[in-house]
């Protein structure tokens, strides 16, 4: 069921050390800090984790699962723990993310959260409120809890989910614990997965390039 959560339930993470790409890239080394994956399909969606690797564990990967074969996808991986190359989506503008993004119809950012005192719905928001909602409503019909009504909305124009050719996109925010499930539980996983695309292809059904497979475990 949907759960109705208050703004205040989840403390606010401490400010990022870098305002800006640029910032970080004078600092920090691609390759030995950070990577960055892009892989560019034609597609009308691009699946983006722009908090990947050591930030928000588990991310990239469910990400890259829900990209499939056929989505555009975007991951920025920290490769060093702690938030420290952590840039707060609504000033994430990472070149190659604004070019995948830009060119993409609609963006689908997926996130990890602290679990707080919430292990286990997972938080949606975005601009795109009839993709938020259909992919709510697909991971409802699979059993998972999720929300709209929480401090991380995912509405500011410049949020890289809604720098889109749409200029709305959608956001999805996985607690910590059921990211450690999805590592154990490859039903769970497979679950969440095909719900999300569903929502998607049913969303953009001419949005591919290619025939719509599975995405593989």
């Amino acid at each position: 069921m949907i759960c109705d959560l208050s703004a205040g339930r989840t403390a606010h993470p401490t400010p990022d050390l870098y305002n800006s790409f640029a910032e970080l890239a004078v600092a920090e080394t691609e390759g030995v800090h950070y990577q960055i994956r892009v892989i560019e399909r034609a597609s009308a969606i691009v699946i983006v984790a722009p908090h990947g690797g050591r930030i928000e564990p588990g991310a990239s990967e469910m990400a890259a699962l829900i990209a499939g074969e056929d989505f555009s996808l975007y991951r920025f991986e920290s490769l060093v723990s702690g938030r420290r190359l952590h840039i707060t989506s609504s000033r994430f503008d990472e070149p190659r993310a604004l070019a995948l993004v830009g060119a993409s119809e609609v963006a689908v950012a997926v996130h990890g959260r602290a679990d707080a005192d919430d292990p286990r719905t997972v938080w949606i928001g975005g601009l795109h409120l009839e993709l938020r909602d259909a992919i709510g409503a697909g991971l409802e019909r699979a059993g998972f809890e999720i929300s709209t009504n929480h401090h991380m909305q995912g509405k500011h124009p410049l949020n890289i989910c809604n720098r889109g050719r749409l200029r709305g996109g959608a956001q999805l925010e996985m607690p910590r614990s059921l990211r450690n499930r999805f590592r154990g539980d490859v039903e769970l996983r497979q679950a969440f997965v095909a719900a999300v695309r569903k929502a998607l292809v049913d969303a953009f059904p001419l949005g591919l390039g290619t025939e719509v497979r599975e995405p593989r475990g």
